[in-house]
């Protein structure tokens, strides 16, 4: 079977900084999606990079946690503080949202926001999904699916990983990420009954990942764990999402420092290493859209 691979840089637009590492991740290296926020002060440089960029799949980046909002605080007063940023916590903005109707109402406000701003940019839809992927919480998910149904996108991000993949990369065997990320298998996999009995968005099935590779070793996808990490997925379709150039990836270290390469996730993507290995494996390497016609023809 036909090994289908999806690799994508989250936080776009959040920078120029992570706008330029994602650039470089595609055109040197194997980067073939991006999901975009739409508040963060890079967001139009972003857009005008993916226009530039049409190989490169660009979706929305929701966000509900830790960064910025689209409206004014004084309009979602209950979810962002006075500078406009929701919590930095997805565990007690979680709780907020499912506690309060208040904020649920200013949530979907917000989300609709987010939504039509990517819609006014005139780029195709690749995907939608979330910062800290806050589309699985279950009150969130509700108004993610309905949203993405009226807007007519059909593949989303359902963030499925395995500890025991992760740890015969070499992974690490406890860190910050080790705890969020057993809770999102958890919510991932009601996630997946739910879409399964939704079966459609916007009248097209509904198209995810087999697994999403990313949560456990966030911030330190480093070249040698993402090559052997490629080297043992199956035959499905897989995500491997990273954070080039954002504050989460770790930094190299100075002896290895190259070409304005400071972060070890951007080294990943640029390694000939890791693109060997894709080669080696045989995987189709592509967007969302690429993958899911490919799928569709099995």
């Amino acid at each position: 079977m036909t090994p289908y691979l999806l690799i994508n840089a989250d936080d776009f637009g959040m920078t120029a900084r992570v706008n330029a590492a994602a650039l470089r991740a595609h055109r040197e290296g194997v980067l073939t999606s991006a999901s975009l926020m739409v508040a963060e002060e890079g967001w139009q440089e972003a857009v005008e990079i993916a226009r530039r960029e049409p190989r490169l799949g660009v979706g929305l980046h929701v966000v509900a946690t830790v960064d910025r909002s689209v409206l004014p605080a004084r309009d979602i007063p209950h979810i962002v503080n006075r500078q406009g940023r929701f919590r930095p916590d997805p565990l007690r903005a979680g709780l907020l949202y499912a506690l309060s109707k208040t904020a649920r109402v200013e949530l979907q406000r917000e989300m609709e926001a987010q939504f039509a701003r990517f819609a006014q940019t005139g780029l195709p839809w690749s995907h939608a999904d979330s910062h800290q992927h806050i589309h699985m919480h279950p009150v969130v998910l509700n108004l993610f699916l309905d949203l993405c149904d009226r807007y007519g996108v059909h593949r989303i991000r359902v963030p499925r990983e395995s500890l025991r993949a992760h740890l015969r990369a070499g992974g690490d065997r406890f860190n910050i990420n080790t705890v969020p990320a057993l809770a999102l298998n958890v919510l991932a996999r009601r996630a997946v009954r739910h879409l399964q009995t939704r079966k459609t968005l916007g009248g097209k099935p509904i198209f995810f990942c087999n697994q999403v590779c990313g949560t456990f070793q966030s911030g330190n996808m480093h070249a040698a764990y993402v090559r052997r990490l490629l080297d043992s997925l199956p035959g499905t379709a897989s995500e491997v999402y990273f954070h080039p150039g954002t504050a989460y990836a770790r930094a190299l270290p100075a002896d290895r420092q190259t070409e304005g390469v400071r972060d070890v996730e951007l080294h990943a993507l640029l390694d000939p290493g890791v693109r060997a290995i894709i080669e080696a494996r045989g995987f189709c390497i592509g967007r969302y859209e690429e993958i899911e016609a490919a799928r569709s023809e099995l």
